[in-house]
Formats: C-alpha cells, sequence, structure tokens
C-alpha cells in the first residue's frame, strides 16, 4: 500500500471514529452550556475531509477561497440551526 493511500485509510478510519463518538455523545445527558461542544466532532469531520479527501492544500488559492468561503456558510448554518434547540423554553400546558 502506497503512502498516499495509507494516509487516506488512517483519514477514512479517523472519520468513522469521529461519527461513533458524535453517535455516542447524542444520547449523553448534557447541560444547556455544553451542547456546543458536541460540534466539535462535526468540525473535525468537515476539516478532515476538506484537507484530505478534496485535496484543498494542494489546490490554487481560488480552490482555497472557496473552500474558507464554504466552511464560513457552514458555521452559519450549523450556529443559526444551533440557535432554536439552545434558546427553546418548555412551557407547561394550561387545561
Amino acid at each position: 500500500m502506497s503512502r498516499e493511500h495509507r494516509q487516506l485509510v488512517l483519514c477514512w478510519v479517523a472519520l468513522l471514529v469521529l461519527a461513533a463518538l458524535e453517535f455516542g455523545a447524542a444520547f449523553m445527558h448534557v447541560g444547556r452550556g455544553w451542547r456546543p461542544l458536541l460540534l466539535l466532532p462535526a468540525c473535525c469531520m468537515a476539516a478532515l475531509v476538506g484537507v484530505m479527501f478534496m485535496d484543498v492544500r494542494r489546490g490554487p488559492t481560488l480552490v482555497r477561497g472557496f473552500a474558507i468561503a464554504g466552511l464560513f456558510w457552514l458555521a452559519v448554518l450549523l450556529g443559526l440551526g444551533m440557535v432554536d434547540p439552545l434558546t427553546r423554553a418548555v412551557y407547561p400546558a394550561m387545561g
């Protein structure tokens, strides 16, 4: 197995481990302040895919710019998606 194939297999294994970590952490009961930490494995997975599989490191400057813009919008969308669960309040039903 060549060095490049070995690196890709190790990246794939790291993605599987991060996915298992995120899946397991989804079942943990954590406080509201710790919930954004559940995004860390997802951010690491996105970075691994961008660096290893998309090969952004060797691309021209324009490719790097689009990759950074994509990560920015991913952060914006994840942030907007987290606003609702983090700020939701449960009100008792009056009957």
